[in-house]
């Protein structure tokens, strides 16, 4: 049963929409992550490493245990998509990084995501989209873990 909800005023309406987005931005990762024989989360992991996290920082991100990350990266490492890397300032400390071919498999499925998300989203004026986009940013892009 789809509930109606009412995404207009207050601070009600605003958690109703953010929440919204969520499970639409979900759906889209679910079915990318079949497509290339991924979890939805490996998917999320190959398309966060923009920098050299650490396994902290990379389960920050994601909004999960260490434990959690360091499965999900050995998987992915066996798969030949990520590499570890002693930090060069602490030796006690891993960073991931991705491989050739995990930079590729990266950009195949930013690219899918940005064409599900253009279908799905079509209806949305060139001004609607600006809009978006501009609050994510005055926001501060992604929610830091130093917020919660």
């Amino acid at each position: 049963m789809v509930e109606d909800v009412n995404y207009a005023g207050g601070m009600e309406g605003l958690a109703a929409a953010v929440a919204a987005l969520h499970r639409e931005a979900a759906v889209l990762y679910a079915g990318i992550a079949r497509d290339f024989d991924l979890t939805s989360q490996q998917t999320q992991v190959l398309c966060g490493l923009a920098r050299r996290p650490s396994f902290g920082e990379l389960a920050a991100l994601l909004g999960c245990d260490k434990t959690n990350v360091t499965g999900m990266v050995d998987r992915l490492e066996k798969r030949g998509l990520l590499a570890r890397e002693t930090d060069a300032k602490d030796r006690r400390v891993s960073r991931v990084v991705l491989t050739p071919a995990g930079e590729e498999l990266r950009e195949r499925i930013r690219q899918r995501f940005a064409e599900l998300v253009g279908e799905r989203f079509s209806a949305l004026t060139d001004e609607e989209r600006a809009r978006y986009a501009s609050l994510v940013e005055v926001l501060g892009g992604p929610v830091r873990a130093s917020s919660r």
